[in-house]
């Protein structure tokens, strides 16, 4: 099965809003380029508020926050994702053949597109495959047999062959700024209020709001091609940023029970 990873289609516009797709830049992660496919880099960051204002003050004077943003969510858009893990925890241990992977299923917004995806990551190097889930259907996932015309079925046989099924459900939101940055492209995000429920099944409804994961912590990332953009460098040398490990995935399972092996992935 290829690694390649495909287009997105445009998302639907947030709270009425039609940006002009023509101008609306995926997750670097995403993109594919000749013969170097999908790879990316992510840097994340456990940040204060405070932190978390600086960084955005810095960096939104040279990207634009994300089309799709929610005004009413304070400029953020709400993700729900179902995670997936073998009977032994593979994902959540680093163990097997999923050790550095994560097969999920995601969902923007409250009744926005839903996507099948699996995120392979070593060190700070990132790969992404995602497919969409037309009209938000995902009882495929629960077929028997094969689905030749369904674009998430390499999803489908692969958490077979794997062993994966759902684990949790986790929402939280997402700020996001992106736009161009020494020739490439750039995307800077901020989570907050990641809440996570126990589940079995693919339904990828939001987790009803509670108590935040983060203890008013920021989770941000840096999302980029190749060397490190100068803006993200400035970034983290004027505002003293330190790399953190964490994983919304981890973070979460770790508060049912918790496992040896760190938030790290």
């Amino acid at each position: 099965m290829s690694d390649r990873c495909e287009e997105l289609p445009p998302a639907p516009a947030v709270a009425g809003r039609s940006p002009d797709t023509a101008t609306v830049l995926q997750s670097p992660s995403l993109f594919t380029s000749g013969s170097r496919g999908s790879t990316a880099f992510e840097l994340k960051f456990l940040l204060t508020e405070d932190q978390a204002a600086g960084v955005a003050d810095h960096i939104a004077t040279h990207l634009a926050l994300d089309p799709y943003a929610d005004p009413t969510l304070g400029n953020a858009y709400l993700t729900t994702s179902v995670y997936t893990d073998t009977p032994a925890r593979d994902v959540l241990r680093r163990t097997g053949a999923v050790g550095g992977r994560k097969y999920r299923v995601r969902r923007y917004g409250t009744h926005g597109p839903v996507f099948v995806e699996r995120k392979t990551k070593s060190g700070d190097e990132v790969r992404k495959r995602r497919s969409p889930a037309p009209d938000g259907d995902l009882t495929p996932l629960n077929a028997p047999s094969p689905i030749a015309d369904w674009p998430g079925e390499w999803f489908r046989q692969q958490a077979v062959d794997r062993q994966l099924q759902p684990v949790c459900r986790i929402s939280y939101e997402r700020v996001a700024y992106m736009g161009p940055s020494d020739g490439g492209a750039v995307r800077a995000t901020f989570d907050r209020n990641v809440r996570g429920a126990l589940t079995s099944g693919w339904d990828v409804a939001p987790v009803a709001a509670g108590a935040s994961l983060l203890d008013g912590r920021v989770i941000c990332e840096f999302k980029f091609r190749d060397a490190l953009p100068a803006i993200f460098k400035a970034a983290i040398e004027e505002l003293a940023l330190a790399p953190s490990v964490v994983s919304k995935y981890r973070l979460f399972m770790q508060t049912v029970r918790p496992v040896a092996g760190g938030e790290g992935g």
